[in-house]
């Protein structure tokens, strides 16, 4: 049985703001005319891109000088050929209410919203879509969207045991603002699903950070399980017909129908009383009794009409299931006002039930007193049994239908709306990923794509313009600039290793011959003649670690951040023995050669902190963490020795911590000490990776 969780988020509302404060709707509980009006456009990362061959002199001239060029415009088309087979997306223009969760203003952190599914269930997908909106006449992209977030699942209300399905930090923010999130999972079960927010969005030059969804979906074979399910949360900003915990599974999205790019070949079914009656109705036999869990109706799509998702079923809707087809004793499962369905839009009419049985369902639209006409036309109805769709290919009769091309009972099951076929939220869902992925490849290259233009263009006139000995002195200069400078580094390194083989190794070797001239003249005390070997050796052993230290520091092929890593490890590994310590790693850094001075610097400091440890610190743990991305090092050493009170105003640093904080400073970086007297003491580097 596969199940995916999705949230949905409100993608339209691209609102001004005002002076309200955050909310991109006015605070007031009745509509004003324009205020709210959703805009007509989608986002630009879920249109459509299409490459448009540029023919200026420019693009002309780049083709011709530049094969990388070339291929690259031949990649954009073939991501646009990608396109072209996966359904569009396109918002609900209609949609001027029910916008989903927006969290309140308790100062309690961290801010979460759950929802009761009503029994245990297995997720395995999650995709996330951020909020659109316009503060102060410029867009926002992921208005409310967290910036870490966690989902987790139990089957306690309380969450006192759970398991978590998902956290994540968004480091870039526009690859999450802008684009769906999507993650497929598997191995967890649980009642009750709770998205956490562990770091908030904050609004541009306010102060106040805020949580908010449109939708959260749970899916489950083919539907919903979460459509019309109880929600709790830490607190909720509630305004009527804006923002409310119900309207986070209401069942709502902006993006409307879950369909593919297959064309239907039929609309639906129409019914049309000619004369005025009360009622008419439309009605599915389901071919045996069945436990009904939800209904899902279509509304059709006239095609001559231009789509009105306000007009399109202006009737209270009632929906009855019963075990007889002349619906005696029948239970009601729904009924809907013409406001309420005005407020669906492209979207399904999703209709949970509880405990509803039978083996017949009826639809029927009521004119009201005077009885008028009724028209109305729907695309499909899905009855859910569990998770399957019962109702296809099932007999339809309507006391009232109206006949033509492309309308009749039977369309009414076949699986389409009225423009494409329908297939399950997980596959529309895994499309818009895909889509949107796509999408934001073809703008990196169109980026890409420009600059390489304008640098070919500008290389090529360089290259017409100036002469053959021109270029020959430019590159005479050049290569005497790099000559000069790389013998100015090859100098400052000879001179630094040849500092550290004086001060570390010829001290070593000092210390060496005083203790043998020394021992000559204690051969009538073996006991002072054992200590001063002994020391002998020690000194022996630390030379030769140094020793070993300089020729890994200077030996190619030992330049990448993996290679210090297991150097580190190594360090640790060896002085720390007469200790417990932890040595942990998060994050990759990069496979990039590093610079010899930045190696140097890095490993020295952090094997004088090491040393301090052992020397002085008389610690019984040590904790190593360090953290690495592309961009940057974090390395944390903490020790619960005696410590010492740094933070005291009499406090004067020495020589070795001047020395750490000038290292650190050399490559870029910074360094933090805190100790206490008695509490131990932790240093923290944070170094940008070159």
């Amino acid at each position: 049985m596969r199940v995916a969780l999705i949230l949905v988020s409100a993608l339209g509302g691209m609102i001004s703001l005002g002076h309200a404060g955050l909310s991109p709707f006015p605070d007031i509980d009745t509509p004003t005319p324009g205020s709210r009006e959703l805009p007509d456009v989608l986002q630009t990362d879920l249109v459509d891109a299409v490459v448009q061959t540029q023919e200026s002199s420019a693009d002309r001239i780049a083709r011709l000088f530049n094969r990388d060029l070339r291929e690259l415009e031949e990649a954009q088309q073939d991501i646009v050929d990608q396109l072209g087979e996966l359904p569009r997306q396109l918002s609900d223009t209609r949609r001027v209410s029910g916008f989903g969760y927006l969290s309140g203003r308790s100062p309690q952190r961290p801010k979460w919203v759950q929802i009761d599914l009503g029994r245990e269930v297995t997720p395995d997908a999650i995709a996330l879509f951020p909020v659109t909106a316009l503060v102060d006449g410029e867009v926002v992209y992921g208005y409310g969207f967290p910036r870490g977030f966690r989902v987790d699942i139990s089957n306690e209300a309380e969450f006192r045991n759970y398991e978590t399905m998902v956290e994540a930090r968004v480091d870039d923010p526009k690859s999450i603002r802008r684009w769906p999130y999507f993650r497929e999972v598997s191995g967890y079960s649980g009642r009750y699903l709770r998205i956490t927010a562990t770091s908030l969005w904050r609004s541009p030059g306010a102060s106040r950070q805020v949580l908010a969804m449109s939708e959260v979906m749970v899916l489950e074979g083919e539907r919903n399980i979460a459509a019309g399910r109880p929600v709790r949360s830490l607190d909720s900003e509630e305004r009527a017909n804006q923002w409310s915990r119900r309207f986070l599974t209401d069942g709502l999205t902006e993006l409307g129908l879950p369909q593919s790019t297959e064309e239907s070949p039929t609309f639906g079914y129409r019914v049309d009383t000619s004369e005025p009656k009360k009622a008419s109705w439309v009605q599915l036999d389901l071919g045996e009794s069945l436990p009904i869990d939800e209904v899902q109706i279509v509304i059709a799509e006239l095609p001559d009409a231009v789509p009105d998702p306000t007009a399109r079923f202006p009737y209270s809707m009632q929906v009855s299931v019963s075990e007889h087809p002349d619906m005696r004793n029948a239970e009601v499962i729904a009924r809907m006002s013409p406001s309420r369905l005005a407020l669906v839009g492209t979207n399904p009419i999703v209709l949970p039930t509880e405990d509803a049985r039978g083996r017949y369902l009826r639809i029927t639209a009521n004119s009201g007193d005077p009885p008028r006409r009724i028209t109305f036309a729907l695309a499909e109805i899905q009855v859910f049994s569990g998770t399957r769709n019962v109702a296809r290919d099932t007999t339809v009769s309507a006391p009232d239908g109206k006949a033509g091309t492309g309308w009749a009972p039977e369309f009414l099951v076949d699986g389409f709306s009225s423009g494409r076929r329908l297939i399950t939220p997980t596959e529309w869902l895994r499309d818009i990923d895909k889509r949107n992925r796509l999408v934001r490849r073809w703008f990196d290259k169109e980026s890409l794509r420009r600059e390489l233009v304008d640098r070919t263009v500008t290389l090529s006139a360089s290259y017409l313009a100036g002469t053959l000995a021109a270029v020959f002195c430019l590159v005479l200069i050049i290569l005497s600039r790099g000559r000069v400078r790389r013998r100015k580094d090859l100098e400052d390194l000879r001179q630094r290793i040849a500092s550290d083989l004086h001060d570390d190794i010829g001290s070593n070797l000092s210390s060496i011959a005083l203790l043998a001239e020394l021992g000559k003249t204690e051969t009538d005390e073996p006991e002072m003649v054992v200590e001063e070997l002994t020391e002998i050796k020690a000194t022996a052993d630390k030379t030769i670690e140094s020793m070993r230290d300089i020729v890994w520091l200077i030996r190619p092929g030992e330049e990448t951040w993996p290679q210090m890593l297991a150097r580190f490890r190594e360090t640790a590994a060896k002085l720390l023995r007469a200790h417990e310590y932890t040595f942990t790693v998060v994050g990759e850094g990069h496979g990039d050669r590093l610079p010899l001075e930045f190696k140097r610097d890095i490993f020295l400091i952090y094997k004088e902190v090491l040393n301090n440890i052992v020397r002085h610190a008389q610690a019984e743990n040590v904790k190593i963490h360090i953290e690495a991305s592309r961009s940057r090092i974090q390395l944390r050493v903490e020790d619960d020795g005696i410590g010492f009170n740094n933070l005291d105003q009499e406090f004067r640093e020495g020589n070795g911590l001047r020395n750490l904080r000038m290292r650190a400073q050399a490559i870029g970086g910074s360094i933090k000490v805190r100790s206490a007297l008695t509490e131990g003491t932790s240093i923290q580097l944070m170094i940008p990776l070159p």
